[in-house]
């Protein structure tokens, strides 16, 4: 496409998008849910900068290290790294509907199905890599079109730059990637891939991913393990319909925008030589099927269709495209299952009453493949604060020469990451867990006498200690967790030399080495 003839964003229409998608987040934060137990993993991160972590690459870490010295650490703080990720995503958005060709109507069809999907929402209300990978699948797909419309070199490099920043936030783009690329192959765009370009880019996006494969290779490629336990405990419980089902369901009333511009980007003369991006949201489709993948994992092929789908009504309805708008008020039903738009009490009466008198339950489905009254993520993210006050409490009723000696220990990376969130509000000490990435900065050398444990699970007896004093077995009003309290005293032998051949095995068990 010309790039002196194609149609440029329309201000007003951002600007609207933008402050409609911030005062919907601002709800949310003032509703007070915490944050999500896997918040709180990729919080702790930011204290410790690697090349890569036990779950995946290490962008997100080092966005937590950067918003921490930035923002500072508050909930809203933690909040908002995703936030501006959603805002440029809808900037891009509409970028990209303008690369198709679209106009004012266009942008304001594609935007609003985006702003308003619940699936989008709820991955920008929550810091996970999620919502970053989400961000970089557009941005493969904008830079995409650009190569397609322009053949630049430039445009290649830059795609190269989104592919590596891809690959370092989040590895299921592998899959994103390869779908395109064959989805390419099918189209006649396949002539691009013959230059030099390609292998520039390709180059571009290796070296930049260098680091982190180095870091796999030299810590046994703990990746593997982690997508083999995700498997065992969370895919194991997915069938087809539960892939398929939420396609539709995700984005609500976005449907009637992202299916017409899958339709239109098959069928459009004009839109044939972006062709590869309805191919590769298909071939996705099937790869993932394949795979038995979670259901969310396709949402980043979501954005391009959007775009499309905004082209598809904009010509094909012209000045009454716009009458479309009004069939989105349906996802104000929808939308408080991925953003906390109600507080948690009425949330969890809403869910109940959708799930009973609509019939409708996926939304209320956790991973072990169970339905209850409140929606997982929903439940994670209440009784953590809580469970740091307990600890908190019984640790500042020893005596100081005891508190010298003892060391706060977190069984699972939710308790160890809220320990770590809120340690300076309770003034505690950095807390100790093998599980997930804790175990890469986990001490080697540890003098201690006694043990504060939280742990998911009743775990009365302890390595190093003859003597548990269980304190405390808290639930928390709409909490998933259940927390136990144990207090270890009297060491059953040197706790420093116990320590050290404790902590060597498990490191060398999950890294494969020490």
């Amino acid at each position: 496409m010309n790039s002196s003839s194609q149609p440029s964003i329309h201000r007003n229409t951002l600007i609207g998008l933008l402050v409609s998608k911030f005062l919907l987040h601002l709800v949310a934060v003032l509703n007070g849910y915490g944050l999500h137990r896997d918040e709180f993993l990729y919080l702790a991160e930011g204290s410790h900068p690697m090349w890569g972590y036990m779950e995946g690459p290490p962008i997100i870490g080092w966005v937590a290290g950067l918003s921490r010295l930035v923002f500072g650490t508050s909930v809203w703080a933690a909040k908002f790294p995703v936030l501006l990720v959603g805002m440029l995503s809808l900037y891009l958005l509409l970028k990209l509907v303008t690369e198709l060709g679209g106009g004012k109507r266009g942008q304001i069809i594609a935007g609003v199905a985006w702003l308003l999907s619940p699936v989008f929402l709820g991955s920008n209300a929550l810091f996970q890599p999620v919502s970053f990978n989400q961000f970089c699948w557009l941005l493969i797909g904008l830079a995409w079109v650009r190569v397609v419309n322009h053949e630049r070199a430039k445009d290649w490099y830059i795609l190269g730059l989104v592919t590596g920043l891809a690959l370092m936030t989040k590895y299921s783009v592998v899959f994103y990637l390869l779908a395109l690329l064959v989805g390419i192959l099918l189209t006649p765009q396949r002539k691009l891939l013959a230059g030099k370009y390609l292998w520039r880019a390709a180059a571009i996006a290796l070296l930049m991913w260098l680091p982190n494969l180095a870091w796999q290779f030299y810590y046994d490629f703990p990746v593997v393990s982690h997508m083999q336990e995700l498997a065992e405990t969370q895919l194991v419980n997915l069938s087809l319909a539960d892939f398929l089902l939420p396609q539709f369901l995700f984005h609500t009333a976005g449907v009637f925008v992202w299916i017409p511009g899958l339709y239109y980007l098959f069928t459009a003369e004009r839109l044939r030589p972006y062709r590869s991006l309805a191919w590769a949201y298909l071939l996705l489709m099937f790869l993932l099927i394949a795979l038995s993948g979670k259901a969310y994992y396709t949402m980043g092929a979501y954005t391009s269709l959007m775009a499309a789908g905004g082209l598809f009504w904009e010509e094909k309805v012209g000045q009454k495209s716009l009458w479309l708008l009004p069939v989105f008020a349906v996802n104000f039903l929808f939308i408080p299952f991925g953003l906390p738009v109600l507080p948690i009490d009425k949330m969890q009466t809403f869910g109940v009453f959708i799930r009973d008198e609509v019939g409708l339950a996926a939304p209320l489905r956790w991973e072990d493949g169970e339905y209850r009254d409140l929606s997982q993520d929903y439940a994670d993210m209440h009784g953590w604060e809580e469970m740091v006050q307990a600890v908190a409490k019984e640790y500042h009723q020893l005596a100081p020469e005891d508190k010298a000696n003892c060391f706060i220990y977190g069984g699972n990376y939710g308790q160890a990451g809220a320990l770590s969130f809120y340690r300076k509000k309770y003034d505690l000490p950095e807390p100790v867990s093998y599980n997930a990435s804790f175990i890469l900065w986990v001490p080697r050398e540890m003098t201690f006498d006694r043990q504060i444990s939280v742990e998911d699970y009743p775990q009365p007896a302890s390595e190093f200690f003859q003597r548990t004093d269980t304190l405390l077995v808290q639930h928390s009003p709409f909490a998933r967790e259940t927390h136990y309290f144990y207090y270890y005293t009297e060491p059953s032998s040197d706790p420093a030399a116990a320590w050290r051949e404790e902590i060597k095995g498990r490191i060398i068990d999950r890294v494969g080495r020490y």
